[in-house]
């Protein structure tokens, strides 16, 4: 398989699997009440907009908190032992932390749309040559061996990845319109890599101590930083979880995202509206339109459509069903005006 799965962690026996991600959850949360108070003073504040759903100012420091409680913890428990140093190139940690820069430098100066573009373009060639060499060493399960020694082949995967990397974070980024979705979105994905054997524990922490801080109200959003950080940790994930090896299951795991934001591309093509052009027409407005500015119930949906593909995404045959019924529903909202939306509990 395609990707690697993490050595079992190094713990001592007072630890249980449990733990870990419950300290990180701890450091979330008591960074991100630290960083709320910093928000206005240091500019990161998201202010009301035709696009946005929030009404109030708000803070968006919840990225900067899971990436820093995260990262707290992650440098802890290597530095005790806990858990053994990843094998992960220098040029992945250079593009993850490339992303997370982007999005905070975004959150606080607002950077036109093609200029993020073009630095996350770079980012996302960086972060796919490993894949390359990975790709040339062991081949593809489902491709003749013979293919994989062809320049032409390694030239066409550089390319499908490249994509991969850019697609993925800036899907999570779009559909980030609603309070908890891609919060308990990125949770779902990773909690069913875990399954698969990926050591997601930290991040799933990091996300619980998100959500606990923005629960029932949005208090502070994740912002670029969290979205984008959210959107290469699964990207990356999901092809360390066997991604190559299982396509499928890379492309279910991510249908509910990516499937509205290729709609969208396409209604904006038809309107003669630029690919950059923001709107309401995502599936998390329509849903909230839908129910009457319901937030609890438009997220609750949100996160049950993506847990049925995340537990079908071994299921080809009902994941391409659950596929065929998601785009039907996005073709009808999308068919439909975006209504007003009036907001309940944000």
């Amino acid at each position: 398989m395609i990707g690697y799965h993490q050595p079992d962690m190094l713990l001592p026996p007072f630890m249980t699997p449990f733990l870990l991600p419950i300290l990180t959850l701890a450091a979330t949360v008591i960074l991100g009440l630290l960083l709320v108070r910093l928000a206005v003073p240091l500019g990161f504040i998201d202010l009301p907009g035709d696009r946005k759903v929030h009404t109030l100012p708000t803070p968006r420091t919840g990225g900067l908190a899971m990436v820093g409680g995260g990262g707290l913890m992650f440098g802890l428990a290597l530095a005790l032992g806990w858990i053994p140093w990843p094998i992960i190139p220098w040029q992945t940690w250079l593009a993850g932390l490339g992303f997370i820069t982007v999005g905070a430098a975004d959150d606080r100066f607002s950077f036109h749309p093609r200029q993020k573009f073009l630095v996350l373009l770079a980012l996302s060639v960086l972060a796919t040559w490993p894949w390359v060499l990975v790709l040339r060493a062991t081949g593809v399960p489902w491709l003749p061996a013979a293919w994989t020694a062809s320049p032409l082949l390694l030239a066409g995967a550089a390319i499908l990845i490249t994509f991969w990397f850019m697609a993925v974070p800036n899907a999570v980024n779009i559909e980030d319109a609603i309070n908890g979705y891609m919060g308990g979105f990125t949770f779902l994905v990773l909690l069913g890599l875990a399954a698969r054997g990926v050591d997601t524990r930290i991040a799933l922490g990091a996300l619980l101590g998100f959500l606990l801080l923005n629960w029932p109200k949005a208090r502070q959003f994740m912002g670029d930083a969290g979205s984008f950080g959210c959107g290469f940790f699964l990207a990356e994930a999901i092809l360390r979880g066997g991604g190559l090896a299982h396509p499928s299951m890379a492309l279910f795991m991510t249908a509910p995202i990516s499937l509205d934001v290729a709609m969208g591309l396409i209604r904006r093509k038809k309107l003669g509206m630029t690919i950059f052009t923001a709107d309401r027409a995502t599936c998390p407005h329509h849903l909230l339109a839908l129910t009457g500015g319901n937030i609890l119930l438009a997220t609750s949906l949100l996160w049950l459509n993506a847990a049925g593909f995340v537990f079908l995404a071994n299921r080809p045959w009902l994941a391409l069903g659950q596929t065929v019924l998601y785009v039907l529903l996005l073709v009808i909202l999308n068919r439909k005006l975006v209504l007003p939306i009036t907001t309940q509990g944000l």
